[in-house]
């Protein structure tokens, strides 16, 4: 886990709570550098929403990019 990256994520504007969400679940599984491979459906059972919505979120994610 990466504490920088999740104060990031905590103070970033995504205009979604649950790409919000999501956004902290991979700062959550990020290391140092910001590198995380969590699978769709692993952040989809800690995140408690669809695989279908996480990938969403991501994809919005990658538009803004907040991740690469």
């Amino acid at each position: 886990m990466s504490m920088e990256l999740m104060v990031k994520a905590m103070k970033t504007k995504v205009g979604n709570p649950l790409r919000k969400l999501v956004l902290l679940k991979l700062a959550d599984n990020a290391n140092d550098q910001g590198e995380c491979w969590p699978s769709y459906n692993y952040i989809a059972e800690q995140c408690e929403m669809s695989r279908r919505s996480v990938m969403d979120h991501v994809k919005n994610l990658n538009c803004r990019v907040f991740t690469s």
